[in-house]
């Protein structure tokens, strides 16, 4: 039998260990990942993924909600040169950093992905107020040859957003709408637009927004499903234009390895039972 003095060590030794276990936190891996580049495909010269702008009815035509749209979604040879430098005058998409000489071979040096284009959206409104544009990525319906809204999934848990924004000095503000598991949407902040030329936004996805399950497989994905511009109602309302690049995330995309874990894996499983024999229908089994 253990001393009194050695039992009470012994004692408080186990749940220490015990909280360890508890509150440790586990493994990370972290990724930055490209969401949306906003680049044109190399074939057709079409944008690889479309979007859509969305107004309340006074970005209409007679203020109706069945009016023509009076905002304006092109994709255009723009982006960020503090992030990916400036296009040599040859346009053959090498770029260079810093001061140099475009002409100095030098000055070709890349440390960050290419752009060639970015998204830029033109608003208007008939009248002043808490106006509103919503930004949706589209997918095409390959049946229908008609554009969805279609939310962009994301990969891991998330844990920051990052994205360029070229404004005009307008007092409008900004914000970006996920969609959790369940469904259920939510609003994040990204803060005022006020401001001239490109400027970084980095938003950090709350905790609280569930990305996981205690059950297998645990992990449950957010999406991406639009951008929302609101107006000041003191700010003019027609003129404003703004350009969107490249939208990357952070994420933990670290897998836990068990005996078995790819069956935890959606789209393995998916692989799997495409090939798997099914059991008869109940109507074909003698009761």
């Amino acid at each position: 039998m253990l001393p009194k003095n050695k039992f009470f060590v012994f004692i408080t030794i186990a749940l220490f260990s015990c909280a360890t276990l508890l509150f440790s936190e586990s493994p990370r891996v972290h990724q930055t990942l490209i969401l949306e580049d906003f680049e044109l495909d190399g074939d057709g010269g079409a944008p690889k993924r479309y979007w859509t702008v969305v107004p309340d009815r006074f970005g209409r035509e007679g203020n109706l909600a069945s009016g023509k749209n009076l905002q304006e979604l092109r994709w255009v040879k723009a982006w960020p040169e503090a992030y990916f430098g400036t296009e040599k005058e040859s346009g053959a998409g090498e770029f260079y950093f810093g001061q140099k000489k475009i002409d100095d071979e030098n000055a070709v040096i890349r440390h960050t992905e290419k752009s060639a284009t970015s998204m830029s959206v033109k608003m208007c409104f008939n009248r002043q107020g808490y106006r509103t544009v919503e930004l949706y990525p589209l997918s095409k319906n390959e049946e229908s040859g008609k554009y969805e809204k279609t939310p962009i999934p994301f990969k891991g848990k998330v844990e920051k957003i990052d994205f360029w924004v070229w404004g005009s000095n307008f007092n409008y503000n900004l914000q970006l709408v996920l969609v959790d598991y369940r469904g259920v949407e939510h609003r994040l902040d990204v803060g005022s637009l006020k401001h001239i030329g490109w400027k970084n936004f980095s938003v950090p996805v709350p905790s609280t927004i569930p990305q996981s399950v205690i059950t297998i497989p645990s992990d449950r994905y957010l999406t991406f499903k639009k951008f929302v511009i609101w107006t000041d109602p003191n700010e003019r309302v027609s003129g404003a234009t703004y350009y969107f690049d490249h939208i990357t995330y952070v994420s933990d995309v670290y897998s836990e390895l068990y005996d078995g874990y790819k069956l935890g894996d959606r789209d393995y499983v998916e692989e799997l039972e495409k090939e798997a024999p099914q059991a008869p229908d109940e109507a074909d089994v003698v009761q």
